[in-house]
């Protein structure tokens, strides 16, 4: 497939990358999605929430039966959640043209912490096969995964190392707004115009590290937290890639990235990075790879931020679950 111009361009206003995924996260409307719970457990013993809405859906007693045999698999970003914008206006749409959804918490994202010292990384491709093997034991014949920014570069990790094995229900893969280059994308993350964003996620990362100290008595030395790590690779280089059998976090970024790859996937696949979105590097826009693959599609909105792409002043619609459904050959119901 080729390297496709894309239909999408951000309204005048939103054309700043900063302000348009500032925007987005602050004022675009959190649709309302009734999901219900479902634990799943891992074969390290650990654990991941699953959160589902199923479309046409039969109620019998507390147990609820699903009647579409079709299926979107959402893959959330860092520090992300089924409660994020960007997957709860997937999962609205997908219901809306009657599709089911599964939202699932990435280890330690559900609200509770998990049971491990580690948590999850960018590459814990493990994770999305127990939720594709538990998705298909529950007889859903049809399924599509969709991933954002890390769980983007994860979803396109899993295709490749699943490679020719992949499940047959698989009908194809998206990721929106990947690094699939993790190396430089680190290092992009941390220019000085993304201070805020890293900021963020530090934060986010150290009260994550208080509460599994508090909840499930691991001995996490967060004062090391505070005194040492600044950067996310001072984040991965202490505790990430320790603690998930890296020997640093520069191997750890190479293992991970989906980059090298992106040749083994053998489903239909869609890479959406906008061109200015501010936490991917040049690296993460594989051209020359898209030219010539006849499976994967890279398009690349001149503008749009990162996980945003909002279509007009409301804050509200964004072209990505429109692109999504579209690329999964999911048509609205009228």
């Amino acid at each position: 497939m080729p390297v496709i111009s894309s239909l999408y361009q951000s309204p005048r206003f939103l054309r700043n990358p900063h302000f348009h995924t500032v925007a987005c996260a602050l004022f675009r409307k959190r649709p309302r999605v009734q999901y219900y719970r479902e634990r799943l457990e891992l074969a390290d013993g650990d654990f991941v929430d699953l959160d589902w809405s199923l479309a046409n859906q039969k109620e019998f007693g507390s147990k609820r039966q699903q009647q579409n045999q079709q299926l979107i698999i959402l893959t959330h970003g860092m520090e992300g959640s089924s409660q994020s914008k960007y997957i709860l206006h997937t999962v609205r749409c997908a219901n809306a043209a009657g599709v089911s959804a599964v939202a699932w918490n990435m280890r330690g994202c559900s609200g509770e912490p998990n049971r491990a010292l580690h948590f999850y990384h960018s590459g814990r491709t493990e994770d999305l096969a127990a939720v594709v093997a538990h998705a298909i034991a529950k007889d859903f014949k049809k399924i599509w995964l969709a991933g954002f920014s890390l769980g983007g570069n994860l979803t396109l990790l899993y295709a490749a190392r699943e490679a020719s094995k992949i499940a047959r229900e698989i009908q194809s893969i998206a990721a929106v707004c990947a690094p699939v280059d993790l190396v430089s994308s680190q290092a992009q993350i941390e220019a000085k115009e993304n201070r805020l964003y890293l900021k963020r996620f530090l934060r986010d990362f150290h009260a994550k590290f208080n509460l599994k100290t508090q909840k499930r008595g691991h001995r996490i030395d967060t004062k090391k937290f505070n005194r040492r790590i600044r950067t996310l690779a001072q984040l991965d280089a202490h505790y990430t890639a320790p603690w998930n059998g890296f020997p640093d976090e520069k191997i750890y970024y190479q293992k991970c990235s989906s980059l090298p790859v992106l040749q083994a996937i053998r489903v239909p696949a869609l890479l959406l990075n906008p061109v200015d979105d501010p936490f991917l590097s040049s690296e993460c826009y594989p051209h020359r790879f898209a030219a010539t693959s006849k499976t994967f599609t890279l398009e690349m909105p001149e503008t749009g931020g990162h996980c945003a792409m909002l279509a007009d002043h409301r804050f509200n619609a964004s072209y990505i679950e429109k692109r999504l459904l579209e690329y999964f050959g999911i048509t609205r119901k009228p």
